[in-house]
């Protein structure tokens, strides 16, 4: 009985070792044509997260509480945040690259760990699907991947295009701090008087992202749901509060300005149906 059940462990070792060089392989085309698709996803969020935590910084900056936490600036908090910003996002964007390669290393690996026991290691590694579990961790991330992005793009680059048309007008006369200085009172006007427009149109990103996810990849190609006009519409008849109180200059300024914006609701569909069609092929 002893011999028999060694050898049984013998053959089950065996077995083990042709189901983990099958597994390396199988992992190995995973990261090549999957995991792309993953690091992107995960970074996107990454750089969504820390664009809208920017924003926030800035409405902080814009009504004065920043000046005392920082102490850094007396005046341009403002604009050095809206402008700093940018940099958390592309920063995150990158950290959220190497996290996802971490993640994704370790969810593959967790399959072919060592128990002790050889038959339920055995079992474990016939059962195991990589693949399918890339799969599952991809379309998670899908939703979050478009809403982040998006909402954190919407509600910094309108300022961001004001501030870049300010710079070519009239702030190249000016020194470095004295553009800050004075862009932060236009920053302060802009969220006085259209802030909310920038909570709607973070909102529609939100529910956009859903439209998309929720789609299927035909509808998507097809049939594509309204996004981009409709936040344009939706925030320039939000910026009619108070807005026409000012000679309905908030709402020209504001459909202008979303023009230049919108488009990246474009963007975010054609992305995300060329993630699928990357998946399905």
């Amino acid at each position: 009985m002893r011999a028999t059940y060694r050898n049984d462990e013998d053959v089950a070792r065996l077995h083990i070792e042709s189901l983990l060089a099958r597994h390396r392989e199988r992992v190995e085309a995973i990261q090549g044509r999957l995991g792309r698709v993953y690091v992107r996803r995960v970074a996107r969020s990454l750089a969504g997260q820390a664009a809208l935590g920017g924003a926030l910084l800035v409405v902080m900056a814009a009504a004065g509480s920043a000046e005392s936490v920082l102490g850094i600036l007396r005046e341009g908090v403002a604009t050095a945040a809206l402008l700093a910003a940018w940099v958390m996002a592309a920063l995150a964007y990158a950290a959220g690259r190497k996290l996802a390669v971490g993640r994704l290393r370790r969810a593959l690996s967790s399959e072919v760990e060592r128990s002790g026991d050889v038959h339920a290691d055995r079992a474990r590694l016939e059962a195991s699907a990589p693949e399918a579990r890339v799969r599952g961790m991809i379309d998670a991330e899908e939703r979050r991947s478009v809403a982040l992005p998006l909402a954190g793009f919407a509600v910094l680059a309108p300022l961001t295009l004001h501030f870049v048309v300010y710079c070519l007008v009239s702030g190249w006369s000016l020194p470095w701090t004295a553009l800050l200085e004075v862009f932060e009172g236009w920053i302060c006007l802009s969220l006085a008087i259209v802030g909310h427009v920038h909570v709607v149109v973070a909102y529609l990103a939100f529910r956009y992202a859903r439209t998309l996810h929720e789609a299927p990849t035909r509808v998507l190609a097809e049939a594509p749901p309204p996004g981009a006009l409709r936040a344009l519409g939706y925030a320039t008849l939000a910026s009619c509060i108070p807005g026409l109180i000012f000679l309905a200059i908030p709402p020209i300024l504001v459909a202008v300005t979303g023009a230049f914006v919108v488009p990246a609701f474009v963007l975010a569909r054609e992305r995300l149906l060329e993630e699928r069609r990357w998946l399905d092929a």
